[in-house]
């Protein structure tokens, strides 16, 4: 059996070598290019040219080979029991006929491998990356990159923006062969960080925007729950509540889920406690918010207040504005108020009084017959004041008004005392006269303050009329009668006191009652005693008949 295969094998032999396939040029020919060198993983373009033109072309089946037509793609790669890689192509000619062309490539088996993490955050410590180079004990060359720091087949690399970075290394292997490269990409990240941009202070019941800022963009944002702040995405708005300094926190989540960041907002929130200012203005001025004094709680902001209104007039004598501050850009959410009165210097004007002073005095004359010669009255109508404002205080020029005592004198007869019967032989009386005289003139004035808003009255004394009452004895018997004492005599004062107290005008009356006497003594020669008498008559007599009597003044506004 053994020596029957040998047999056929030899035959085969003998066949190749005697029956040879001969294949002319000019019926075919085909030629191979492309690089005499690949490198693992590498990828190179072969060609093939065949004549005569517009035949076919067959590549062989060699591994990582892509054919193309006339071209084909080659991927480097380690053969397993050689050093190249074989490629062969065939043509076949418009006519049938093939040829072949075969080309050895080799394999240079040098490579390297960059290992270590693919991405790296800003701020945060450096990585660290590895070459493999094979085959082994070569050399490497690091590419100069920002922030790699290279030390043999380990690098540091520290990321300085934002980005993909891509290092590369070449290895020299030791052979003095090719050098080859390896790549590495790195992507850059932003470390977390997120801050809050936003007014600082807010008055009570006002309200602010805050916006937060988080890098790297894309994250999402949560604001600490608290009251008055009403959040959004990535901004949030805020309402003071109570004076005090108030902490608003936001955590950042980036979008590559690391570690989350927070950022914290400090807000002063203000209140006003108080505004003073001047107690009056003149009408039409304009004051500045300089011209109050301002309390805050806390403290400090007192520039940051508002105050309405600053211009004040009014048209009439006086008006009283109430100025308000506020600690934002609303009135009403927390403010303080005083109140300013507004005086009208161009305004002045004539004011009568418009009552009666009773004439207490004028009524017990009017039992004798002269009520009507004597009266009390207001002498000129009250003369209202001119006012201003000078120094945030109201000024004005007192006005006043005169009561006074007139009297149309006498003397005035009236049937006087009688005489006793046995008098009337000798005497006679005269009709009694009656002297009446008026003393007094008082002056009340009023003031009125707008700042005080009121009227105080001040002022008074006394209003006195005085009657005198007088007469003479006449004689009708003979000149043997003599009269050693003759008198007719009577007097009495009237008087109305007035006195102020603040707004009221007070009266009291007094008179001493009004009595006439006759007084007489006579001598007859041919009697031996004298005779002597004295008669009287009261008119009115002493008492109070009127009680004390107040009358409000009128107010002045």
């Amino acid at each position: 059996m053994n020596r029957l295969r040998t047999k056929t094998l030899l035959f085969s032999l003998i066949i190749l070598v005697f029956h040879p396939v001969f294949t002319y040029a000019w019926e075919c020919e085909v030629t191979l290019d492309g690089p005499n060198v690949i490198k693992e993983g590498q990828t190179i373009t072969l060609s093939a040219s065949g004549t005569p033109a517009g035949g076919s072309y067959s590549w062989s089946n060699t591994p990582n080979l892509v054919p193309n037509g006339s071209t084909a793609q080659l991927t480097g790669y380690k053969p397993l029991s050689s050093e190249y890689i074989y490629v062969t192509i065939t043509y076949t000619s418009p006519k049938g006929k093939k040829c072949h062309a075969r080309k050895a490539i080799w394999v240079c088996l040098c490579s390297v491998k960059i290992n270590g993490p693919e991405e790296f955050k800003i701020g945060g410590p450096p990585i660290t990356l590895t070459a493999e180079g094979n085959p082994p004990d070569g050399t490497y060359e690091w590419s100069a990159t920002p922030g790699l720091v290279p030390n043999g087949s380990i690098a540091q690399f520290t990321g300085q923006e934002p980005g993909n970075v891509t290092i590369e290394v070449a290895y020299n292997p030791s052979d003095d062969g090719e050098p080859c490269y390896g790549t590495h990409t790195i992507t850059v990240l932003k470390e977390c960080s997120v801050s809050i941009s936003g007014p600082s202070v807010v008055g009570v019941g006002n309200h602010i925007t805050l916006t937060a800022s988080g890098s790297p963009e894309g994250g999402t944002y949560v604001w600490e729950k608290l009251p008055g702040l009403l959040p959004g995405t990535s901004s949030a708005s805020f309402t003071g509540q109570e004076p005090g300094d108030v902490a608003i926190e936001v955590v950042y989540t980036p979008p590559d889920g690391g570690e989350p960041c927070p950022a914290t907002h400090n807000v002063t929130v203000f209140g006003v406690e108080s505004i003073t200012g001047p107690s009056c203005v003149n009408s039409g001025t304009t004051l500045t918010r300089g011209d109050f004094s301002i309390v805050t709680n806390p403290s400090g902001f007192e520039d940051l207040v508002i105050v309405s209104p600053l211009s004040f007039s009014t048209l009439s004598q006086s008006a009283e504005v109430t100025v308000t501050a506020y600690s934002g850009t609303e009135a009403g959410s927390d403010e303080a108020t005083t109140t300013i009165t507004v005086v009208n210097s161009d305004i002045k004007t004539i004011k009568g009084l418009s009552f009666e002073i009773p004439n207490y005095v004028k009524k017990p004359l009017e039992i004798i017959g002269l009520g009507d010669k004597i009266d009390i009255s207001a002498k000129d109508d009250f003369k209202d004041f001119r006012e201003c404002c000078v120094f945030g205080v109201a000024q004005s020029k007192d006005g006043s008004f005169s009561v006074s005592l007139s009297v149309d004198a006498g003397p005035f007869t009236i049937v006087g005392v009688p005489i006793p019967p046995k008098f009337k032989d000798y005497l006679a009386a005269d009709l009694l006269n009656i002297t009446l005289f008026g003393v007094g003139s008082v002056e009340l004035s009023g003031n009125y303050k707008a700042c005080d808003n009121n009227t105080t009255w001040s002022g008074g004394g006394d209003l006195t009329a005085e009657l005198k009452l007088g007469g003479e004895l006449t004689i009708h018997t003979p000149k043997d009668i003599i009269v050693i004492v003759q008198n007719i005599s009577g007097s009495t004062s009237i008087t109305e006191t007035l006195s102020t107290d603040l707004t009221n005008l007070k009266l009291t009356t007094n008179w001493g009652g009004l009595t006439g006497t006759v007084a007489a003594t006579i001598k007859i020669i041919w009697f031996k005693t004298p005779l002597s008498f004295s008669k009287s008559r009261t008119y009115f007599k002493k008492s109070d008949i009127a009680p004390p009597i107040t009358i409000p003044l009128p107010s002045l506004k």
